[in-house]
């Protein structure tokens, strides 16, 4: 069963509720005015049925609540303690409200992101399945049909999407169209044109996908190059924050530790506390990797 990403957008009473705040969203749409674009690449307003304007204030709505009793509960907390210093607690109020907001405005880019990389992670390998299957004398839609019925994450769903207009009635070429206009991928909208341009032309599909295809490959190696160029100073950053300074330290504390009056500093404490520390360092490492990691890889 599919997870629900955004629970509250389904909840009838949040939107109802949120219309009254819909001139504000409109005022920040001024703002981020690339909401209704995000919405659409992400998913997220084909799925709950929302605009831009309507998102924007629904984020609003949630802030200001989460906000409202994030104030009023530190508030009583600080009154009920005797503090003097009560206005930290609509303060922190407002900033955990401002958070929330900047949260929610940012989770479709997250979506469209990730969506990104699951598109180009398996580009390459859908579209040569295309091109041999054209080169066979496969017809270009029953090769689509086999790439949406294939193992390739996003990429499968939008021809599977692709598959079910067409058998609906819409042409092919129109359907290739809307898929191009709100994908996030410029790869992927790189190579939709190009089916598009050819079938409506009437040229070699087939060259032009190869054509794609060596584009993407070229693309490619140059990323996995720039990859290498970045991974070579972070292996040596790695290497002396990682390994070399929790060495030294370990070394350094041990003899320090063996002088009068100075044995405190070689105490179990100190070591698990710098097992901790390098244990985060080691996961700090693994997730800047992973983020700097090619797409077309």
């Amino acid at each position: 069963m599919k997870k629900d990403r955004l629970p509250f957008l389904r909840n009838g009473l949040i939107r109802y509720a949120a219309r009254f705040f819909i001139p504000i969203g409109d005022s920040m749409l001024k703002v981020s005015p690339y909401v209704a674009i995000q919405l659409k690449q992400s998913g997220i307003g084909e799925e709950y049925k929302i605009s831009a304007r309507e998102y924007v204030a629904v984020c609003f709505l949630l802030g200001c609540i989460l906000g409202g009793v994030v104030s009023v509960g530190l508030t009583l907390v600080l009154y009920a303690g005797g503090s003097t210093l009560l206005i930290l607690g609509p303060l922190i109020g407002a900033i955990v409200g401002f958070l929330v907001y900047f949260e929610f405005m940012s989770y479709p880019k997250v979506l469209i992101n990730r969506r990104v990389r699951d598109l180009e992670r398996n580009l390459l390998f859908a579209l040569r399945n295309i091109l041999i299957q054209i080169r066979s004398g496969v017809p270009i839609f029953n090769a689509m049909v086999s790439v949406s019925r294939a193992d390739y994450g996003q990429i499968s769903k939008e021809f599977k999407y692709v598959v079910e207009k067409v058998e609906a009635g819409s042409s092919i070429i129109d359907t290739l169209e809307e898929i191009a206009v709100r994908n996030p991928s410029i790869y992927f909208r790189r190579a939709l044109w190009q089916l598009v341009n050819a079938l409506k032309s009437g040229s070699d599909v087939a060259e032009n996908l190869s054509n794609v295809i060596q584009s993407l490959s070229r693309e490619q190696i140059v990323q996995i190059r720039r990859y290498q160029s970045i991974l070579n100073p972070l292996a040596m950053m790695y290497m002396m924050i990682a390994v070399i300074a929790p060495s030294l330290g370990i070394t350094v504390m041990i003899i320090l530790s063996s002088f009068p009056g100075m044995d405190s500093i070689g105490n179990e404490q100190t070591f698990w506390i710098l097992l901790v520390g390098v244990t985060f360092m080691q996961f700090m490492f693994m997730s800047i990797i992973k983020t700097k990691r090619p797409n077309l890889m």
